[in-house]
Parts: structure tokens; C-alpha cells; sequence
């Protein structure tokens, strides 16, 4: 497995939703991939997988759900600081040969419910487990809010690291004040927006994404007070949109981190309107995969970093792989 690694690449600690993806296509339902997944999952992954120092903190139990997850950050680069105390949680995607999903809460083979998100007070135990936290990050992401969170997002804040949350559960309220104020960056859907009637503006940047219609952007702390509307980009294969959010995630961090030829601080409003439609070109591509980081294993990440500046020429796929298995059940795969 090949990693990238540009000259000074920035460092990202992320945090939130870290599950195990099972992925399941409607014309091969006995076949199973089992793969990383979770927005903070995934984000960490694909940077890792770009050349990007990663690390990762979540849940870990003695479940084969766990082995699997951590093979797969493991594969991608991802140092994890695997927390006990929490189980993985299980999401199932199936996906139909029309580009359609959805998601699955409990087994489709024997109806357990499978393992969800909790929140709890596991990454109190992050200093201790690791020893080295916070350690120097450039980008501290989250996508999910607790005391402990907030509270290792305000100390990678505090060394400059550049904090990005992306609000999708609504019982962050109580915390996301408190987030806003450190965040550099804040993404979100309009589809998730109407479920969290207490975002707010800020002097951040602040990316609404609205699928086939593009996206709007704005940076109060940068001059840019108004919305700059952008339109989507056409995908020549579009095979599956999950995880293209999380692809545009990581493709605005690299333009932001190590693309622009000045600082962000500096950076003009056409700058940032590159940054982003780079971003949306890598978004774009990685719907013509099965999977939210299908791109990787059948493309690979040279791949994506050439996709960012306008083609892939002659670049040669250099893909990962991937674990996947017969199963006979969801919750425990063979």
C-alpha cells in the first residue's frame, strides 16, 4: 500500500462518529466488505491515506467488528488510540445497482440490532492511554461534541491547530457554542441543517453542502460575509454518493493546509473558490466507487491527489484493497 507524503504535510487528530461500514450490494447480498467508516473515520482515513500524519481516537471492544476496523485504519496509515470502555459501533449500507442506499441499525440476516454510537466519557482517557496528548496537530476534526471533546479541540486550539466541526447530531447543543468559538471551519448539509436549529454563524468558514446543487461557502473572519454560491460538478460514473461528503472534507483541508501559495489567512476569495472546487472534483470522483472510500481501494490515492488538479492524466491506479468476506451474519461476519 502506497502513502503520499508531501514535503511539511500537515497532522490531523480526529474524533467523533469511528464505526465499522459494512457494505452490501443488492446484486451480491451474500458478500459482505468490511471497511473503516463514520465521517470522522473516514476523514481521517482518506487524509491519512493522502500523506497526512493521522490519528484517531474511539471506541475498541474484543468484537470482530473491532479487528476489522482496525485493520482497516491500520491499512490506511491511521494511528488509532483505541479507547476501551465503548463498543464499535456497525453500520450496513446497502446499495442497489441504481446508485441508491440506505442504512441499516439492525442485521438484515438475523435482525439483532447492531451496535450504535454512544456518547460517553471515553476520551477522558485519551491523555492517559496515549500519553502524548494533545500532541502537536495542525487540524483537529470532530463531528460529534462532549465535555471531553470540546475540551481536546480547545488545547489543540490553544497550540494552533485549525479546528473543524461538522454539527449532524443534534444532542451536540449543549456544546456547540462552545464549539463555534474555536472552530476554523464548520460544514454542514442542508439536509442536516433543519435538525440543528442552533447553528449559527460565525467568523469561521462555513460550507453548506446541498448535493446535486452545489454548495455555499462564506468566512466572516476572512471578509467574506455573504454566501458564495458554487454549482456541483458532473460525475462521468456515479456508482454511490456515500462518503463524497467526507471526500470534500479532506480535498478542502489539503487546498487550505498546503495548496494555497499564501497563508488562508491571506487567501483572496478566488483562491478559496479554488480550494473548494478542487475539493469538489475529488467529492465528484469518488462517487463512481461502491463504498464512501471505495475510490481508494479500486484507485488509490495517487489517483486522488491528481483528480484535485484537474485530471488524472497518465497517472496508474495504485489501490489499496480491502477486506471482504461471505457472511452468515452481520453482527458476528466469519
Amino acid at each position: 500500500m502506497a502513502h503520499l507524503r508531501p514535503r511539511d504535510t500537515p497532522r490531523i487528530f480526529s474524533m467523533g462518529l469511528i464505526a465499522l461500514d459494512i457494505l452490501r450490494v443488492a446484486d451480491q447480498p451474500e458478500r459482505a466488505t468490511f471497511r473503516a467508516g463514520g465521517t470522522a473515520g473516514n476523514v481521517a482515513a482518506i487524509l491519512s491515506s493522502l500523506g497526512w500524519p493521522a490519528q484517531a481516537a474511539g471506541p475498541a471492544d474484543e468484537s470482530m467488528a473491532s479487528s476489522l476496523m482496525l485493520e482497516d485504519l491500520q491499512r490506511c496509515g491511521v494511528e488509532y488510540h483505541a479507547l476501551d470502555g465503548a463498543c464499535v459501533p456497525v453500520i450496513v449500507e446497502e446499495l442497489d445497482v441504481g446508485a441508491q442506499h440506505r442504512f441499516l441499525f439492525d442485521c438484515p440476516v438475523c435482525g439483532r440490532e447492531l451496535p450504535s454510537y454512544r456518547r460517553n466519557k471515553f476520551a477522558t482517557r485519551v491523555g492517559r492511554q496515549t500519553g502524548a496528548y494533545p500532541v502537536p496537530v495542525d487540524v483537529f476534526f470532530a463531528d460529534r461534541l462532549s465535555d471531553e471533546i470540546l475540551a481536546l479541540a480547545s488545547a489543540a486550539r490553544s497550540q494552533g491547530a485549525f479546528v473543524v466541526y461538522e454539527p449532524s447530531d443534534p444532542a451536540d447543543e449543549p456544546w456547540a457554542g462552545a464549539m463555534f468559538a474555536l472552530a476554523g471551519m464548520v460544514k454542514y448539509s442542508d439536509e442536516r441543517a433543519s435538525a440543528l436549529p442552533w447553528l449559527k454563524a460565525g467568523d469561521y468558514l462555513e460550507v453548506r453542502t446541498s448535493g446535486a446543487q452545489g454548495l455555499q461557502w462564506r468566512w466572516p473572519g476572512r471578509a467574506v460575509g455573504r454566501w458564495r454560491s458554487m454549482e456541483s460538478i458532473h460525475a462521468s460514473r456515479v456508482v454511490d454518493t456515500c462518503g463524497a461528503g467526507d471526500w470534500l472534507t479532506a480535498g478542502i483541508l489539503v487546498g487550505l493546509l498546503e495548496q494555497l501559495e499564501c497563508s488562508r489567512d491571506q487567501a483572496s476569495p478566488s483562491m478559496l473558490d479554488e480550494v473548494l472546487r478542487s475539493a469538489q472534483r475529488l467529492a465528484a470522483w469518488s462517487t463512481g466507487y461502491a463504498g464512501a472510500r471505495g475510490a481508494l481501494y479500486e484507485s488509490g490515492p495517487t489517483v486522488a491527489r491528481a483528480i484535485m488538479h484537474r485530471g488524472v492524466g497518465q497517472v496508474e491506479p495504485d489501490p489499496f484493497g480491502g477486506s471482504t468476506a461471505a457472511i452468515t451474519c452481520l453482527v458476528c461476519p466469519a
